[in-house]
């Protein structure tokens, strides 16, 4: 049901077979950016400003405690700065490109093919943040990365708010 859904919703490369389900954004992260770790890479970035664009926040201390380094790279009104992301030597870069917090920019069209782009030229991956993509007021919601390059790029996202509200309890 949730591989139907995310194929059809969020133009997503689902397959139930590569599906996890976590506690939330915070857990998935870690799970995901564990395994890259594994897997030999060294440094990520996160979009600043963002979530994790701080020094100080919890996913940035966690990255850290894992070994990684981190480096920050800049989001205009375009999204993420796909040059500055190749000139940082990151090999993952953890985005939010349907709905960027805290600056709600939505990665361009041209952007998202230079990033997809990105990660093929430098066998590197994209954490995707899927936050509150399908909640759009102002135009229809856009597919997700990974349904552009589904080997290099891993959605973290919800569905309990479209499948399930009532199990989110009070807000």
């Amino acid at each position: 049901m949730l591989a139907g859904y995310l194929r059809r919703v969020r133009a997503a490369a689902a397959d139930a077979g590569h599906i996890v389900v976590s506690t939330g954004f915070a857990q998935g992260v870690v799970l995901v950016l564990r395994a890259l770790a594994q897997a030999g890479v060294g440094c990520v970035a996160f979009e600043d400003p963002g979530p994790g664009g701080g020094d100080s926040s919890e996913t940035v201390q966690a990255v850290g405690a894992m070994g990684l380094r981190t480096v920050h790279v800049p989001v205009d009104d375009l999204g993420i700065d796909v040059a500055a992301l190749e000139d940082s030597g990151a090999q993952a870069v953890v985005v939010t490109p349907a709905h960027q917090s805290p600056t709600g920019v939505v990665l361009a069209a041209r952007r998202r093919h230079a990033l997809v782009e990105w990660a093929n030229r430098n066998d590197g991956f994209i954490v995707e943040d899927d936050y509150d993509s399908e909640f759009r007021y102002d135009r229809e919601p856009v597919g997700v990365l990974q349904g552009l390059a589904p080997g290099r790029v891993f959605t973290i996202g919800t569905a309990s708010k479209a499948l399930a509200p009532a199990a989110r309890g009070p807000t």
